[in-house]
């Protein structure tokens, strides 16, 4: 028999403002009963958009001044009789993301964004497009979150030298 002294389970669980994030990646013990699961304790507020037009179609309008979108969850489907390509934008002029094509008649893609969010630019519309006429249903599940504003370097500093040549006679 062992003379080790047996550790409590709750010597091992931290406490305070590191315990929510040790949480989410543990399991339940043999003891342990699973409730809930909490994301974030934030809700996704979903949106469904019938974009039908070639170009742009808004998905979202602009959240304000110091808010940003956060996009969670995507699908797209294509209801069409023509294959097309779609793409999502942070306003009309934005980089082409999550860019497929998709066949006609029903489909469709997925993607869950949960732990590896999309975040839109301070005040940027989410926008879908579409190469060309077609039926494409876009449903976003999102919420809206404060902008973290952006540091500038301001502070200008010259760096110069001044050079003093000497000269040492050794003779």
């Amino acid at each position: 028999m062992s003379n080790e002294a047996r550790c409590d389970t709750n010597d091992v669980i931290p406490q305070g403002l590191r315990s929510r994030e040790f949480a989410k990646f543990r399991t339940p013990r043999y003891d342990e009963v699973v409730a809930a699961v909490e994301n974030e304790g934030v809700a996704i507020y979903p949106t469904t958009v019938n974009a039908t037009a070639s170009g742009n179609t808004k998905v979202l309008d602009a959240p304000g001044v110091g808010k940003c979108v956060r996009i969670k969850v995507l699908m797209l489907n294509n209801v069409g009789a023509d294959q097309r390509v779609v793409y999502l934008r942070e306003g009309t002029t934005g980089d082409a993301r999550f860019k497929n094509s998709m066949p006609q008649y029903g489909s469709m893609w997925n993607a869950n964004l949960i732990s590896a969010y999309w975040i839109l630019e301070s005040n940027a519309a989410l926008y879908v497009n579409l190469d060309g006429v077609g039926d494409v249903n876009v449903q976003i599940g999102y919420d809206i979150v404060k902008a973290i504003p952006v540091k500038e370097l301001t502070d200008v500093m010259s760096i110069s030298e001044d050079l003093v040549t000497t000269y040492v006679d050794n003779s």
